[in-house]
């Protein structure tokens, strides 16, 4: 049989000696931390993590998350309050994006708070104007801060509806594209919802409304037209076209209504434009866009533009002395 092994006295004692000061512990730290819990809160201490916006009414975020809801510095124990409830009553703001809510050991309430960052500025075709952000949520305008972004207007002030959801996403990505690009976000002035949920975009350098239609190839749209400003408008004219056309698939459909005038002799040339209005800074379009044929001239007629199956893109024109009053399109047809 195997001999049972003894317990050491001193192994027991050890043991229970230290279960005996855990125990101690844990009574100290209660009872420290309910003595600490019936004090006094001593002060309260906003902190804005994207502190370079100012869209915030600090002052009304604290009365209606910590005073309203009889919060005091100096008179409210620490036990009376709600952390949970400060922190939701602080979302109800439309500026708050986040925060949290904790007491330090100075007794000291702290809300650390991050705002929402519009995305742009939209004015619905009722007259209402307002922000909205990348979740799509839809914020009322500052009196402490102005927020200068792309500008959407005539937006269908429509309920919280399927169509109107899909429509203010379709604007949220369409600004973001021309944002992250510095000749686009420098070049585009506005952008304009029409009857049919598509958009039109309104320049800063020309005198041209692009019908850009919907968010469907939008990167290819771009690079299309970057390759008609630089091949075409840069050569003829920046007044020659009133309207451009993006929404055939690889093709921008140019008409005037307005009389042609050649350039003049000292008429910008080449990429000078660009440098005119980004200055140093090249863009994204700029740097991956590759090289144009140079444009055959062709008589066009108000026929359906075509899809071209070349590999390289093909410019159509008209002709090179065209009448000042007779109407005529320019097709710019790209690869696939």
């Amino acid at each position: 049989m195997e001999k049972r092994k003894k317990i050491s006295a001193r192994k027991v004692i050890r043991v229970s000696l230290t279960l005996l000061g855990v125990v101690c512990c844990l009574i100290a730290i209660i009872s420290a931390s309910q003595s600490q819990r019936q004090k006094q809160l001593h002060g309260v201490l906003l902190h804005v993590t994207n502190n370079q916006y100012r869209f915030l009414d600090r002052q009304g975020l604290i009365a209606e998350a910590v005073t309203n809801k009889g919060i005091i510095d100096g008179k409210t124990k620490l036990s009376e309050i709600k952390l949970k409830e400060v922190e939701s009553t602080a979302r109800k703001n439309p500026w708050v994006s986040n925060v949290q809510a904790y007491v330090d050991s100075r007794r000291d309430l702290h809300l650390m708070v991050t705002q929402c960052v519009p995305t742009a500025r939209i004015f619905f075709s009722n007259g209402q104007s307002a922000y909205i952000d990348s979740e799509l949520r839809l914020l009322p305008l500052s009196d402490f801060f102005t927020y200068y972004t792309v500008v959407v207007t005539n937006v269908p002030s429509y309920a919280n509806d399927s169509f109107n959801k899909a429509l203010r996403a379709k604007i949220v990505s369409l600004v973001k594209f021309i944002e992250k690009d510095s000749f686009w976000n420098a070049q585009i002035a506005q952008i304009d919802v029409t009857e049919n949920g598509e958009f039109e975009l309104i320049p800063v350098f020309g005198t041209q409304k692009i019908l850009f239609g919907d968010t469907t190839m939008m990167e290819k749209k771009f690079t299309n037209l970057f390759a008609f400003y630089r091949k075409v408008l840069n050569r003829i004219g920046w007044n020659r076209y009133s309207l451009l056309d993006l929404r055939f698939k690889d093709q921008i459909v140019a008409s005037p209504s307005i009389p042609w005038h050649p350039p003049t002799k000292n008429a910008i040339s080449n990429m000078d434009w660009v440098q005119n209005i980004i200055g140093d800074a090249m863009s994204d379009s700029i740097k991956s866009l590759k090289p144009v044929p140079k444009p055959m001239a062709q008589a066009s007629s108000m026929e359906k533009p075509k899809q071209s199956v070349t590999t390289k893109p093909i410019v159509h024109k008209a002709p090179e002395k065209p009448s000042s009053t007779t109407p005529h399109k320019y097709i710019y047809q790209s690869s696939h």
